[in-house]
């Protein structure tokens, strides 16, 4: 079977300080979505500390007992854009995280992802496609493309171009957002997951998808 690859026009944005990739990945994937909706057009122009406050600090968050909450994160998208349903997701067997991100980038969304490696125990990225996918087989060369904030951060890609380097050539681009190492860069499947110490690999999950109409019988 012929593979398949898709990759989405995200715009990508760099990370102010060490501590705000959530906020940035929520920005990203709030640009993306904003279509000329004007209040939309509100939460893309937000500051990426305001974003990073408001889903740690504001009285309406669902989820008051932890820092940087995924239902926190599904709750500031799901404020700012009510025309989508965010949806939350974790699995522990990796052809069923592999199906679900594909179906939401061949929707037309972008995934957020928890992740953590030997130089991070918690990170946020945004997975905006997928190469070499063959659906129903195991592919060994299947690539999940990513943005990351953080830059080059994921040790497989073998770069220093991460942390204080994260904006090394970084410049604005004209789609209005920026360029950067960590934009579009490739993973595999394991290293889109969150390995949690004496514990299996993995995968928490958001996305999104367009709220059906509703109709009366």
């Amino acid at each position: 079977m012929a593979a398949r690859s898709k990759v989405l026009p995200v715009p990508y944005f760099i990370q102010p300080d060490h501590t705000t990739c959530q906020a940035t990945v929520l920005k990203m994937f709030a640009a993306y979505l904003q279509s000329g909706n004007a209040g939309a057009q509100v939460a893309v122009k937000g500051e990426i500390h305001k974003i990073k406050k408001t889903i740690n600090e504001d009285p309406k968050r669902p989820q008051k007992k932890m820092k940087n909450a995924h239902e926190n994160f599904r709750w500031w998208l799901q404020e700012q854009f009510p025309q989508y349903e965010f949806e939350r997701a974790s699995f522990g067997l990796s052809w069923e995280a592999i199906d679900w991100i594909v179906q939401h980038i061949d929707a037309g969304y972008p995934v957020m992802t928890g992740v953590n490696h030997e130089r991070v125990a918690g990170h946020i990225i945004l997975i905006v496609g997928y190469r070499n996918y063959r659906p129903m087989t195991s592919s060994m060369d299947l690539e999940f493309v990513v943005h990351d904030p953080y830059g080059k951060f994921d040790p497989t890609l073998k770069s220093k171009q991460y942390g204080n380097k994260r904006e090394e050539g970084g410049m604005c681009a004209a789609s209005g957002g920026e360029i950067g190492p960590g934009q579009a860069v490739s993973l595999g499947a394991n290293e889109v997951g969150r390995h949690k110490k004496n514990s299996p690999l993995m995968w928490y999950l958001l996305s999104a998808r367009r709220r059906q109409d509703v109709y009366r019988l």
